[in-house]
């Protein structure tokens, strides 16, 4: 049988799973006591142009653009994630506008990148972390636009750069009237701090109206928000904040105009907290310029507000903006949210990347020229269409690919890196892919091929099993690829809006045969360009 539209979609994303494997912004959390022993924790954190990743050995990774060092490396960009170099021992990170900043397990914290926010005390760049001034016993770290939050084990927060609440401070200043500080959260236009009672605090211009100080939200001290209580996690967007309750449920308060609250209105401002609609099990919250993500105990991504950029991740949303949460691609299994701009991203159990929306810079892990944004989770680094291949591919009746695609080595174009099993636009990252991280996937995928009654017969042994893709055109049937398991039982027979591409001769000549695929070593014997 054929599939197109939705119903394609849905039955190859089966597919994928039976037959291939498929197996924050400013983002704060309550450490307690795990955070004061030490712990690492998997995070990721967006600026307006790269990312920084966390890993559980307390290594730091980033990608994207590099005009100011904030990646920790040399070089204009880099569009996978890369180690920054004298950065171990790390148990928070935070990433703004041009800069990065992380957390010592030592309580030191250190930041490299531009401008003025390194906390220093001098204007420079650098693409080397320095250590910010005066500053022991830090917990966490919260960083957005050109300035930085630093929280303290004693409960104090400190701020830096160009504070959106105060003048500028070139080294850490105390913020006055904060103690018992458990997480922070900043944004482009103010701060906010949860305390260990659950309440929340916040001060600059947060755009939630009147917080009891006659000016309308704009404040250079920490006031109390009205209504919430039993807080574990906060986050702060473009006049917008979050808080996560006890019970799972998010609260929103401040600028709506773009669907921010979630509430499905679009009232310009709130003063008051209103319940985001329809989440429910919710562990982590983050934001970004005008949308909001939502992370719940099944480890899938929820999203809201502005998509002018796709930063919601769900190419089913069509407008610009979404007063409801909507899932933000196939994501599971999600650990780690963030935020920032017009964009997020996301890391898995399995400690994979994701990252969708618009790519400036690079801050999705691919060039921007090539790939101006994506409205799917894409991993930075897997987008590389010059160095891909299409084995065989079939344009389906939607106007999607579906194709076995090899990326070659670019040190050696002669050589064969991987082979992937991908669906998606022609021109674009794969919303369907196997393996999931091509970087780790070890090239013990094999070709055995066959022709017969003039339809090609592709065998290909994927690190979980053998499957066989028969690829048919001219005939009744009209066109398309059909799959069997290695026992030729017919997984599925996916239709093409036009014949199949493949080239035999190509693929004998620069793929391996393997005597474990189901043609066994008659096929590799027959096969006069096998491979060595």
């Amino acid at each position: 049988m054929g599939f197109s539209g939705d119903g394609f979609a849905r039955a190859l994303a089966r597919l994928c799973r039976l037959v291939l494997a498929v197996s924050a912004g400013s983002v704060a959390t309550w450490w307690g006591a795990a955070a004061q022993e030490g712990a690492v924790r998997v995070k990721v954190r967006t600026g307006d142009t790269h990312g920084v990743w966390l890993k559980a050995d307390g290594s730091v990774w980033t990608w994207g653009g590099n005009a100011h060092g904030q990646l920790g490396i040399d070089g204009d960009h880099a569009f996978a994630p890369v180690r920054a170099p004298g950065l171990s021992g790390i148990r928070d990170i935070a990433a703004g506008d041009q800069f990065s900043a992380a957390v010592r397990s030592d309580g030191t914290l250190w930041t490299w990148g531009g401008y003025a926010e390194l906390g220093n005390g001098t204007a420079k760049d650098s693409p080397k972390p320095v250590q910010a001034a005066g500053l022991t016993g830090v917990l966490a770290v919260a960083a957005r636009a050109q300035h930085i939050l630093g929280l303290q084990a004693d409960g104090t927060v400190w701020v830096w750069g160009d504070d959106p609440a105060s003048k500028p401070a070139p080294a850490p200043r105390k913020v006055e009237g904060l103690s018992g500080v458990v997480a922070i959260a900043t944004s482009e236009r103010h701060h906010v701090a949860l305390k260990s009672d659950g309440t929340v605090w916040i001060w600059g211009d947060h755009g939630a109206g009147d917080l009891g100080n006659g000016n309308y939200g704009v404040s250079s001290v920490p006031l109390l928000a009205p209504g919430l209580a039993d807080i574990t996690a906060v986050a702060a967007g473009y006049q917008l904040t979050l808080a996560l309750k006890k019970d799972g449920t998010v609260w929103a308060l401040g600028y709506g105009a773009a669907g921010g609250l979630g509430n499905g209105s679009k009232e310009n401002y709130s003063a008051k907290p209103v319940m985001v609609s329809g989440l429910a099990g919710v562990t982590a919250v983050a934001a970004g310029y005008m949308h909001a993500l939502a992370l719940k105990t099944d480890g899938t991504v929820w999203s809201w507000g502005y998509n002018h950029e796709s930063q919601l991740g769900n190419m089913q949303v069509q407008t610009e903006e979404s007063a409801v949460p909507v899932r933000s691609g196939a994501l599971s299994g999600v650990v780690a949210i963030a935020a920032s701009g017009s964009h997020s991203a996301a890391v898995t159990g399995q400690g994979i990347v994701w990252a969708w929306g618009e790519n400036e810079g690079g801050s999705l892990g691919a060039d921007p020229e090539l790939l101006p944004r994506s409205d799917v989770p894409m991993r930075p680094g897997q987008f590389v269409p010059e160095a891909c291949t299409a084995l065989f591919s079939c344009r389906t009746a939607n106007g999607k690919f579906i194709r076995i695609c090899g990326d070659q080595d670019p040190a050696d174009v002669g050589k064969w890196s991987d082979i992937q099993y991908r669906y998606g636009p022609e021109n674009g990252p794969p919303e369907l892919m196997f393996p999931e991280d091509p970087a780790a996937a070890k090239p013990s995928l094999f070709f055995s091929h066959e022709e017969k009654k003039g339809d090609y017969v592709v065998s290909i042994r994927f690190s979980n099993g053998a499957y066989r893709y028969r690829v048919y055109s001219g005939s009744k049937s009209g066109a398309g690829v059909e799959v069997a398991d290695a026992k030729r039982k017919r997984l599925s027979d996916i239709a093409c809006a036009e014949s199949p591409e493949m080239s035999p001769a190509y693929l004998q000549s620069n793929l391996p045969c393997d005597a474990q695929n189901p043609h066994g070593a008659a096929a590799c014997k027959e096969n006069p360009y096998r491979g060595k």
